[in-house]
């Protein structure tokens, strides 16, 4: 933790017997310090094993953030950590609405196999398929719970105490690496959502949060129930509901039992949800009793004029989806495709965004951008003449400097309950909107019908 302005430097060893490393921070816009955003291949190269690189940035933009492996699998199997910035209480406009902002109450979640990453990528045809984790961690901590035997592990749960009647700052990091939503829920207590990403919002109340992997939630929770120990519940859903993944944590009254009363969660017998933010059904395009959607929340900061304009200076349609190899595509000499065994029938696939398929570039361009042969950039406009069903190249989309940019995420895949998270480096982002197509006879959607909304002023 540091505070606003601070100058961070952080000296990274690699001791992993031949792997590489990289690590990322998370939320940091990096202005000016680039080349420590830790991206391999596109800020630097990955740290080769018994090196030490030197990461430097400013601590420019206050809120919650973390850090994580960028290279491989390797921020799956645990090497993550919390970043917080700290700002004057003058400068946080959700500042009056808690007393304390307290070190022990960053909640970090994760999700955690029980064999290292790599045995389940790309993934088997039998015994533990697909890329599902067996639990969730909370600050690293939990329990386990063998379906098989129903024996649980007697390790410990994180417990987060509070005082009766004053209220707190939590910060919630979603760290987790798979695409499993996250669904967090305290008994008895309703949060007061103020910041997001690291940027103050106006507040909301709601009962339960749904995050995706890389989100930040901070809420406020008032100490305001009887004094006593009560159950914080995190789920994960889509995917991760096939094994009931689920952990629970405490949130302990002082003077109070560490032990809440009554039976604990279960994923099937779970904590009321109440007020949900974010809800996964995607319904977003009016108010709702039950719900609110991450385009409803206000900025508590003002907005930069050119952000509301009616038309951007640049709109961008990313649609992806998934391609479906076919075996005699993938097992040939000399042919190294990456693919992804997905669970249920074994379907072998790698995900498109805008019919590419990424590859890293040979040097990192902020820095050796003439070592990079010009064709081993694309994008939907320009694409290699020998392409085939996978087109496979550094993508890399031109903006002009200042403008103001609109990118529109169009979500082609059709198997159900699968959920997408996008991150963008080096910049906070306002969510213009969210929803369904409003055309009750499309049966999917693509680009197609992305961009005929938008001709009809309809996105």
């Amino acid at each position: 933790q540091v505070c606003e302005g601070d100058k961070v430097v952080i000296d990274v060893r690699n001791q992993m017997q031949g792997l590489e490393l990289s690590i990322h921070w998370h939320g940091i816009h990096q202005r000016g310090t680039q080349i420590s955003d830790g991206v391999p291949f596109v800020t630097q190269c990955p740290i080769p094993e018994g090196n030490t690189f030197r990461y430097q940035w400013v601590a420019g933009n206050a809120g919650t953030h973390f850090w994580h492996a960028h290279t491989g699998l390797q921020k799956l199997d645990g090497i993550y950590g919390s970043i917080v910035i700290r700002q004057a209480p003058s400068l946080d406009p959700n500042s009056h609405l808690y007393d304390y902002d307290l070190t022990t109450h960053v909640m970090l979640l994760s999700d955690w196999m029980h064999e290292d990453a790599q045995e389940r990528f790309p993934g088997r045809l039998a015994a533990n398929t697909g890329q599902d984790p067996e639990t969730l961690l909370i600050n690293g901590k939990g329990q386990f719970t063998d379906p098989n035997t129903g024996y649980r592990t007697n390790t410990p749960l994180e417990i987060f105490t509070i005082t009766p009647g004053r209220r707190y700052r939590f910060r919630m990091i979603n760290s987790l690496a798979t695409v499993c939503p996250a669904q967090l829920t305290i008994q008895g207590h309703p949060l007061v959502l103020i910041a997001t990403d690291g940027e103050p919002v106006h507040p909301v109340v709601v009962n339960t949060i749904i995050s995706f992997s890389g989100e930040r939630y901070d809420f406020v929770i008032t100490a305001d129930q009887p004094v006593g120990a009560y159950w914080i519940q995190a789920r994960g859903l889509g995917e991760c509901g096939i094994k009931r993944v689920q952990q629970l944590a405490v949130l302990r009254y002082a003077r109070g039992p560490y032990q809440p009363a009554g039976q604990a969660p279960t994923y099937d017998v779970g904590l009321p949800q109440g007020v949900v933010l974010n809800p996964l059904d995607a319904v977003c395009n009016q108010p709702r009793n039950d719900a609110i959607c991450v385009n409803q929340l206000k900025n508590a900061r003002s907005v930069d004029e050119g952000i509301l304009q009616e038309r951007p200076d640049v709109k961008i349609f990313l649609p992806f989806r998934f391609l479906f190899y076919r075996p005699e595509e993938l097992f040939q000499a000399h042919q190294y495709n990456r693919y992804l065994v997905a669970p249920g029938g074994g379907d072998h696939v790698i995900s498109l965004i805008d019919e590419i398929s990424f590859t890293f570039p040979p040097s990192p361009p902020i820095s050796q951008i003439d070592d990079i042969p010009p064709e081993q950039f694309c994008n939907g406009d320009n694409k290699p003449p020998n392409c085939g069903r996978n087109c496979m190249c550094t993508h890399k989309v031109d903006i002009p400097l200042n403008a103001v940019v609109e990118v529109v995420l169009v979500d082609e895949v059709q198997q159900p309950n699968l959920s997408h998270p996008f991150h963008l480096h080096g910049y906070s982002f306002n969510v213009i909107g969210i929803g369904r197509s409003p055309d009750r006879n499309v049966k999917k959607i693509n680009l197609k019908h992305a961009l005929d909304l938008d001709r009809r002023g309809l996105l």
